[in-house]
């Protein structure tokens, strides 16, 4: 099990390479900045946990008995191991040595590690485990260093910017195809302005007329905003009204919803093709997907620059 630990740690490292979250000896490994490194966490924590850490690889002996002087003592020839480790993963015997990464880095110590894989708790990412509840915090940490990794960083934009469109545009759909249902006590309805919406017959509702509940007009007339997508197709599916000179369009037949002695009229190829524009319509959706990817493109090269600023120690 001791093994697979180490795979972890080795993992952990190269994740927290990937978002630039390492300090600078541990990011531009050498012996000197390892022993640096093992001065600075020393000093910083300096904790009865640290002293033992400390110990059991500086001066296992106990000949020095302190744990500045075994570090400023250790000879740097004894680090190569753990820098071929780190960035040519090769394996290393020393535990005690393994120990020591693992606390550099704020990983989880062996018992930590074991204790929670044994609990059947979730491993976030590459590095420390955390339970369950803890996993929506873990979450933002993932997606940056997935984005942002050397190897598929264009590629990962690329899927960012067709997921953030496509996820617009999905949403937009569903808020305006989405029709409230009505309660027992809602036997009227009125006009919003694009599709009827349920209320209390004694309810006054400003600058609308309420009307006896339609079923079929609550579920199915709409009035259709987005004019320019009518094509052929539509031609039986929808119904206008013209109105100084204006044209609006609903999924359904009956009357105007707010002209009451308007009739609609099913849609002609003659309205079609002088009220319609397709290629209007896809002229539009051009320049939202413009302005949606180049404000996420602005705010990837922002949290880019964000992530690059060099850490302080």
């Amino acid at each position: 099990m001791f093994e697979e630990y180490k795979i972890k740690l080795l993992d952990f490292y190269h994740y927290k390479k990937s978002i630039d979250e390492l300090s600078d000896n541990l990011r531009n490994l050498q012996r000197s900045k390892l022993r640096q490194e093992c001065l600075h966490v020393f000093v910083t924590k300096n904790t009865a946990r640290d002293y033992e850490i400390i110990k059991a690889f500086f001066d296992p002996s106990g000949k020095i008995n302190d744990p500045v002087k075994s570090i400023e003592k250790f000879e740097l020839d004894r680090f190569r191991p753990l820098i071929s480790f780190l960035q040519e993963r090769k394996n290393i015997r020393d535990d005690a040595a393994v120990k020591l990464l693992a606390w550099l880095m704020d990983f989880d110590t062996y018992q930590e590690w074991k204790a929670r894989k044994g609990e059947g708790k979730i491993v976030i990412g590459p590095g420390r485990s955390t339970p369950t509840p803890g996993l929506f915090k873990k979450i933002p940490d993932i997606i940056i260093g997935w984005l942002f990794s050397k190897k598929n960083t264009i590629i990962n934009c690329i899927m960012l910017i067709l997921l953030v469109v496509g996820i617009f545009f999905l949403v937009v759909k569903i808020t305006v195809d989405t029709t409230g249902q009505p309660s027992a006590d809602e036997k009227c309805m009125y006009w919003t302005g694009n599709h009827y919406k349920p209320v209390k017959c004694n309810e006054k509702v400003e600058n609308a007329n309420v009307a006896p509940l339609n079923p079929r007009a609550l579920n199915n007339f709409k009035k259709i905003d987005l004019v320019d997508t009518l094509t052929k197709y539509s031609l039986g599916k929808v119904w206008y009204s013209k109105i100084d000179g204006k044209c609006e369009f609903f999924t359904d037949s009956g009357t105007h919803p707010v002209n009451s002695y308007k009739k609609l009229k099913p849609l002609s190829k003659y309205i079609l093709s002088n009220y319609v524009s397709y290629y209007r319509y896809l002229l539009t959706y051009l320049k939202w997907s413009v302005c949606i990817i180049s404000t996420v493109m602005l705010l990837m090269v922002c949290i880019i620059y964000l992530l690059k600023q060099p850490k302080k120690i």
